[in-house]
């Protein structure tokens, strides 16, 4: 049990403990995909009994890394939030690792490793800055939209007037 993984757990427990106190939707949701990448992870690893892979993609890692990355921009589009477009883009890095292990034979283990797991913490750090941003807003102009609404309407329109022409 090395130090990044007391860090992961210590700091995910503490989101959790931060979206349910301090958070909303984006927050929650959010940190759930969190929590289900990192059980999930261990049930892989209980289930086959083994490591990650460094040497070829690992599909045990593969797969829940696209999940994430998918419900991370599906909030980052829908949120009226900015952080969830940094931790996309930092998923997005682990999911681009398998790709590149996949088309460069000769990738070295370490890179493999650290662009799958070191985004990881980099989300959880902006998890944390998130949660605390968002806490910070509500104290000083109180609630506000979770989710962004639809594109603005045209100018000279109004959304209950029937199209012209």
């Amino acid at each position: 049990m090395g130090w990044m993984w007391i860090f992961s757990t210590v700091t995910t427990l503490l989101l959790v403990a931060a979206a349910l106190r301090w958070g909303a939707g984006p927050e929650r949701i959010c940190v759930a995909v969190i929590i289900a990448t990192n059980v999930g992870d261990h049930i892989y690893h209980f289930v086959v009994a083994r490591d990650a892979i460094y040497t070829s993609v690992d599909i045990g890692h593969l797969v829940p890394d696209l999940f994430a990355a998918a419900i991370f921009t599906g909030v980052a589009l829908r949120a009226n939030r900015v952080y969830p477009l940094w931790i996309s883009a930092f998923q997005f890095v682990s999911v681009i690792s398998h790709f590149v292990r996949e088309v460069d034979g000769h990738m070295g283990i370490l890179a493999y490793a650290m662009m799958n797991y070191m985004p990881a913490n980099f989300i959880l750090l902006i998890m944390a800055g998130g949660i605390w941003a968002h806490a910070r807003r509500e104290r000083r102009y109180g609630p506000y939209r979770q989710w962004r609404t639809s594109s603005n309407p045209l100018p000279g329109t109004s959304p209950k007037s029937p199209p012209t022409g």
